[in-house]
């Protein structure tokens, strides 16, 4: 019994000290990030059955780590990973093309013009009974991050919204209709 007290004892201490601690961080904030949209309950549910399987099993972590040398992968979401290469080929594809984006696009505001473009294009689509094609999305995306540095993000919204109107009630703009694949 004082053997597994002990055992337990200092699995809580590595929990919170040392290289397993912050390993555990990281997947702390990973999962958080993950289930953000969740309660309370959910969020923390998650973190506490790891620290606390973590506590049972943690000679596994360090034979894994100073035995076999094998380190732990840093956690990236599927998510990370779409935005990331979506952020890369636009800005190739504007580098071969010479047009936007350019540097003076941030990373993020590329992945928020593209993200409200899709949407608000989907919608539309919706309202029609069509589907646009993924590339054509990307077109449009294009010209709208062009919009954005030159003329600034409120003429760009504004031009949305005229963009949506002249979609719903003509259709898509046959500029528009060519294929730009990010992948």
């Amino acid at each position: 019994m004082i053997i597994f007290l002990l055992y337990i004892t200092l699995g809580l201490i590595l929990n919170f000290n040392g290289p397993l601690a912050i390993y555990l961080k990281k997947e702390d904030k990973y999962a958080l990030k993950q289930n953000e949209n969740k309660n309370w309950f959910y969020r923390y549910l998650l973190i506490i059955v790891v620290r606390l399987l973590m506590t049972i099993i943690y000679p596994l972590f360090f034979f894994n780590v100073y035995i076999l040398n094998n380190k732990p992968i840093e956690p990236i979401s599927f998510l990370d990973k779409f935005d990331r290469s979506v952020v890369i080929r636009f800005r190739e594809i504007g580098k071969y093309n010479n047009i936007a984006p350019t540097e003076k696009s941030s990373d993020k505001m590329i992945i928020e013009i593209y993200t409200l473009i899709c949407t608000s294009f989907r919608k539309a689509s919706l309202v029609r009974k069509e589907h646009i094609p993924a590339n054509s999305l990307n077109v449009i995306a294009l010209k709208f991050m062009k919009l954005y540095e030159d003329l600034g993000e409120e003429f760009m919204n504004e031009h949305l919204e005229y963009e949506l109107n002249n979609y719903k009630i003509q259709g898509l703009r046959p500029e528009y209709k060519y294929d730009i694949s990010l992948f």
